[in-house]
């Protein structure tokens, strides 16, 4: 799987693409496959090297991006099957990774799209 990964805190050209293993869905989570990334100010401020409202930096290196859109492709332990296959949105909350083919995420943070 392709991502956008941060390795040193500063400008956006420190952002870089490149292979990373794909992520597996733990219980009560769900893997989205990513169709849309949303770049939200906190991402910019993060990158940066500035934690904003957070109470800490995410650890380097880091796939930026907690804003996805996409569809449900697979499903954790406890997960109920009519997610699979679903059009949806989420927000990864604190854990970063929707600079990514594909993101995971607790099944209560996901919204479908009608």
């Amino acid at each position: 799987m392709q991502a956008i990964r941060l390795h040193t805190f500063g400008p956006a050209e420190n952002l870089t693409h490149e292979p990373v293993d794909a992520p597996s869905p733990a219980p009560g989570q769900l893997r989205i496959a990513v169709a849309a990334a949303g770049v939200h100010l906190l991402d910019t401020v993060l990158r940066k090297g500035e934690r904003g409202p957070l109470p800490t930096l995410p650890a380097l290196p880091t796939i930026p991006g907690r804003e996805v859109a996409g569809v449900v492709e697979s499903l954790g332990d406890g997960v109920a099957g009519l997610w699979l296959g679903k059009r949806v949105v989420a927000h990864l909350g604190l854990a970063p990774g929707g600079y990514a083919e594909l993101a995971v995420v607790d099944v209560d943070r996901v919204h479908e799209i009608p």
